[in-house]
């Protein structure tokens, strides 16, 4: 599930909310070379990253509950794979902050971990469900350090159904699109490039297979049972929502 296939043409600004390395921002970037580009994240040493790869891309280290910009600000904002990293208590506040600067008829693509048939699979759940095991092989996390120097920790990877991301996402959307996809083997993959994320190896031959992989899997919409869920979402005024939602 390739997340610039929902950019529309006429876009002209994107927010990256949870941008990390950059990675995505780098891709649109090339693209899209007509969009103004902007992203947040908090953990500082990838917000570093990025910024050393994007110069000249507006990067802010803070989180997705206090967006540094004005109100309908970006035509499209991008959330990929980081609202299960959030607080369950933050959830709804985070949507509200990134509706705020999202301009009218503008799009959330939203992408999250999906309640599918191998959620139970979730290698960044090991921590909670292996405890014991986890501090014995892993000792410490590489994110540990982030979520402690905010008062906070690292939080249980939840998996989404559709309709708890409507719920979280509140009222003021319009679901434009919705997408599965993963099954048993997107999961595998990321178990299998454990190694590699830890030693930094990113960028190696095996590691990058495994990513292919995952990258086809992802490509296969398996339905409920699916592993991953990405919801296209636009800003509508509050009486269109609740006329949608009357007539659904």
């Amino acid at each position: 599930m390739q997340a610039t296939t929902w950019i529309r043409p006429e876009s002209l600004s994107l927010l990256d909310v949870g941008c990390n390395v950059g990675a995505f921002l780098k891709t649109c970037q090339q693209a899209m070379p007509r969009l103004k580009l902007a992203g947040v994240e908090i953990n500082e040493t990838a917000l570093a990253i990025a910024q050393r790869q994007l110069p000249g891309i507006d990067l802010h280290h803070t989180s997705a509950e206090d967006l540094p910009f004005a109100a309908e600000s970006f035509d499209c904002i991008t959330c990929l794979e980081v609202l299960e990293h959030i607080p369950a208590q933050s959830r709804v506040i985070s949507l509200q902050e990134i509706r705020r600067v999202l301009r009218q008829d503008g799009q959330l693509i939203l992408s999250t971990p999906h309640q599918g048939w191998f959620a139970w699979m979730d290698s960044n759940n090991i921590r909670y469900c292996l405890p014991t095991l986890y501090r014995w092989v892993v000792q410490r996390g590489l994110r540990d350090s982030v979520y402690e120097c905010r008062g906070c920790q690292v939080e249980w990877h939840e998996h989404f159904t559709l309709e708890e991301l409507i719920a979280i996402a509140g009222s003021g959307w319009k679901v434009i699109t919705v997408r599965r996809g993963g099954l048993f083997l997107y999961p595998l993959m990321d178990w299998l490039s454990w190694f590699f994320y830890r030693k930094n190896l990113s960028e190696h031959p095996i590691r990058q297979l495994f990513e292919r992989i995952a990258n086809w899997d992802d490509s296969i919409d398996y339905g409920q049972t699916s592993y991953r869920i990405c919801v296209v979402l636009q800003k509508v005024d509050t009486v269109e929502s609740r006329e949608d939602a009357e007539n659904a």
